[in-house]
């Protein structure tokens, strides 16, 4: 893996010539995935893949049936990466040394680059995320957890899989990705078994991170919900989720406020809530107080929630002592 690259590609064989379409798939991952794969001639396949510095991931798109190996020839490529692979359809197993993980839908399994692997793949999607062996030194015992099972119920693999679904697809700042990365690291050592000095590291890291994003997640998909509701939804207590909050640099209710004057406005510029009252639109956002909602509506956009209805113009006046 090259730490300075930054790529984004969509693979699909859908437009190649049915007899053409095997040797690009394993032109594809001979190159990008060093994995051998075998399938039937013919197959459309489909996946998406983006590079950051030291973080790799994949989503497959469409259903695969397939055998893919990493021979102990193979080897010698020089690869030393681990690939966690999360299921989200069909059947997969994984075998690594005299292991073997079979995977259901949601759960995890661990691939390890520098020892030989077969997988079985029939009508199978996943996401997957593939990370340097050295990144997780001293975080977990990476080999012991080769083609385990991660269940799906495990916290970090649930925060792991929020976490890389809401990453961009590209970073504009190399060291945001860097910082990405490393939550990635750590979220995936605490879901394969962490040592106790490594839980207490990705703890402060990764962990907090994954939280305060998919806290974050469920208020801009529910702009109205409490803090009370937010903690106990994530199994914390109101205060840690303010404390993840100070720790960004801002406030639970800030935040909130952000998101519920976006949801407002949206609601005022949209047709759906034509019907709608100013009053009905600021409660349905999380306002109690209207006056307050007036207030920091005008604050943040220049001007008042109605003038905002009215395409973001000004109401027109009817006093005949103001000029038009």
């Amino acid at each position: 893996m090259n730490g300075t690259d930054f790529a984004s590609l969509h693979f699909s064989t859908r437009e190649l010539a049915p007899d053409k379409r095997l040797q690009a798939l394993r032109e594809l991952f001979d190159r990008a995935v060093r994995l051998n794969i075998d399938t039937e001639p013919g197959r459309v396949v489909e996946m998406q893949m983006h590079v950051a510095p030291g973080l790799r991931r994949a989503r497959m798109l469409s259903p695969l049936t397939a055998r893919l190996t990493r021979s102990a020839p193979m080897l010698a490529d020089g690869e030393d990466t681990i690939c966690l692979m999360m299921k989200t359809s069909g059947h997969m197993a994984l075998a690594q040394g005299r292991r073997e993980g079979v995977p259901e839908i949601g759960d995890g399994v661990l691939l390890v680059y520098r020892e030989p692997v077969e997988l079985h793949f029939v009508d199978a999607t996943y996401l997957s995320v593939r990370v340097p062996f050295t990144a997780l030194a001293g975080l977990a015992d990476v080999e012991a957890a080769a083609a385990r099972r991660i269940p799906a119920t495990t916290e970090a693999l649930s925060l792991l899989r929020s976490y890389v679904a809401g990453l961009p697809d590209r970073f504009a700042d190399p060291r945001l990705a860097r910082l990405c990365a490393t939550h990635v690291y750590d979220l995936i050592a605490l879901a394969i078994g962490a040592t106790e000095e490594g839980r207490e590291i990705a703890g402060q890291r990764g962990l907090r991170a994954a939280r305060l994003q998919a806290i974050k997640a469920d208020v801009v998909k529910d702009a109205a919900i409490q803090i009370d509701e937010l903690a106990a939804r994530h199994g914390i207590s109101p205060r840690y989720v303010q404390m993840l909050f100070e720790a960004a640099g801002t406030t639970f209710s800030a935040f909130a406020l952000e998101r519920r004057l976006d949801a407002a406005r949206t609601m005022l510029t949209s047709p759906r809530y034509a019907s709608w009252s100013v009053t009905e639109l600021a409660f349905e956002a999380g306002f109690s107080d209207l006056s307050h909602f007036n207030r920091r509506f005008k604050r943040r956009f220049l001007m008042t929630p109605s003038e905002m209805r009215h395409n973001g113009k000004p109401e027109a006046t009817t006093d005949p002592n103001i000029a038009p």
